[in-house]
This record gives structure tokens, sequence and C-alpha cells, in this order.
């Protein structure tokens, strides 16, 4: 039994890592882009400058709905795909929810 808990959190772990690394990501195309909206590029800028090496699900999900918020006006190509992107890490408070029973962290 406690094998089988320390294997999920290690890959809740593991999951969260990378859901970090995607929104990094996508603060860094923000940024290479070219954010047309000074705003959507300095949220961007201000997350990839925090020096955090990880983040809680729920601040992932925070971090992404505040830059999504900011590059509504964004268009473009790229900006439709990163907007997508960054709408999927913004359920991902939910879903560590939904995987710890319903209790959040």
């Amino acid at each position: 039994m406690t094998e089988s808990i320390a294997r999920v959190e290690i890959q809740h772990q593991d999951a969260n890592h990378t859901l970090f690394m995607v929104l990094t990501e996508c603060c860094s195309m923000i940024i290479d882009l070219g954010d047309e909206t000074a705003h959507g590029a300095a949220v961007a800028k201000n997350i990839r400058a925090s020096g955090k090496s990880k983040m809680a699900n729920k601040e992932i999900a925070e971090c992404a709905y505040r830059i999504t918020a900011e590059l509504r006006s964004w268009q473009g190509p790229h900006a439709a795909i990163v907007k997508r992107i960054l709408m999927q890490l913004v359920t991902a408070d939910r879903w560590e929810a939904k995987l710890r029973g319903g209790k959040g962290l």
C-alpha cells in the first residue's frame, strides 16, 4: 500500500514538473514572438524572472489564467496556439483535486 502511494506521488510530481515546464515555455514563446500587448509580455517576463524552479498546480493555473487574460487582443497563428496551451494549464488545479479525491493541496 505504501509503495503504491509513493508511486502515485512520484507520478504527480513528474506531471506537476511537466506542467511547470510547459508554462515557462509558453512564457518564452510570448517573449520571443514579441507579444503586441505590453501587459502580456510583462506577465510572462515576471514569471520567467521569478527564478522559481517549481510551482504548485494551483499557482500554475493562476499564472496561465493571468497571461491568457492579458493576451486577449494578441492575434495570429502563434498567438492562438499559445492561448490554447495556456487554457489547458488553467485547469491544472482541477485535475489535481480530482486526482486527490476532491481534496486540494
